[in-house]
């Protein structure tokens, strides 16, 4: 057992004197000379009865603060992963993601619809919801745990939904309308592309302060190949405007040249939220102060009410 507020305690330090200085206080009396055979006259019960009225009283104000103090039973304190993460994807379904390759054979989209899926598996606690863009927007689903009917989304991916193009902007502004009503703890966008903003529409530095604003961190990827890794800027993705969108909104850019990389830094993103939001402590406890309380309180009430009935007016 455990005390909420242990140092309440020491109330019953100035309990105790006063109850001992009312207990041995001598009772007043009138001298009567003719009445000293009665001193060794057997006491009855009435006289027993409230010599102990003094240790009802102590009991209960004792009672009244160790409930007071808040006495906790069964106590027992876990660490638990913490939920609270809104994740929204944006996938560019642009026509160079479907057509070109990307590691044994595969396309971009084919290796991005495999490690997606096995990212929204792993965020068990997470909701997860999906936007994908070309030359515009389109939310395929939203903010859900119901990862099952997700995933059946996200296996039936390719660039026939929209006009062909890459729409950055409207892509995270798309992502940043599932997130508008989210009240969890962390929200996030990770948005995934091979190319670079070459539509007319939202630009990508407007959505990505309207992310910043509304304190949503945008991660991006972008799917390149050989050098492009390293960062070059040139006909396929545009690192720069990536890392600025990242930078903007307190997030992280990657690179990824090959499905394996790109499974490492989803990973890498889910590693980062988790340790961002941390863990969160629970207990489970029985409360034991109102019971002392009310015990207390009727011990008071019983030592009041023999006080001045059956024991009132009988020598201690």
């Amino acid at each position: 057992m455990r005390f909420a507020d242990p140092w309440l305690l020491m109330l019953a330090l100035a309990a105790a004197p006063l109850a001992l200085a009312r207990w041995k206080r001598p009772a007043p009396a009138i001298a009567v000379p003719f009445a000293g055979g009665l001193a060794v006259a057997p006491a009855s019960w009435r006289v027993r009865a409230r010599r102990l009225l003094p240790v009802l009283r102590l009991i209960a104000v004792l009672l009244l603060v160790a409930g007071v103090a808040r006495p906790r039973a069964g106590e027992a304190e876990a660490l638990a992963p913490a939920e609270g993460v809104d994740i929204a994807l944006a996938v560019d379904l642009s026509s160079s993601m479907a057509a070109s390759p990307f590691g044994g054979g595969s396309t971009r989209l084919d290796a991005a619809r495999d490690v997606i899926r096995e990212f929204v598996a792993s965020r068990e606690h997470d909701r997860v919801g999906l936007v994908v863009f070309q030359r515009d927007a389109l939310p395929l689903a939203p903010l859900t745990l119901d990862h099952d009917a997700l995933d059946a989304v996200i296996a039936e991916l390719d660039s026939t939904f929209l006009p062909d193009g890459t729409g950055i902007g409207v892509g995270i502004a798309a992502a940043l309308s599932l997130l508008e009503e989210s009240g969890a703890a962390s929200r996030i966008v990770i948005l995934l592309t091979d190319g670079r903003q070459n539509v007319e529409s939202i630009g990508p530095a407007e959505a990505a302060d309207l992310a910043a604003a509304l304190r949503v961190r945008v991660y991006t990827i972008g799917i390149v190949e050989g050098e492009r890794a390293r960062g070059l800027t040139d006909a396929g993705v545009d690192v720069e405007l990536l890392e600025s969108i990242a930078d903007r909104t307190d997030a992280a850019y990657f690179a990824a040249a090959s499905p394996d990389d790109l499974a490492r830094v989803y990973d890498e993103i889910a590693s980062l939220e988790t340790s961002r939001v941390g863990g969160e402590t629970f207990a489970r406890h029985r409360e034991l102060g109102p019971w002392l309380l009310a015990a207390g309180a009727a011990l008071l009430l019983v030592e009041l009410a023999l006080g001045r009935t059956w024991l009132r007016g009988t020598p201690a």
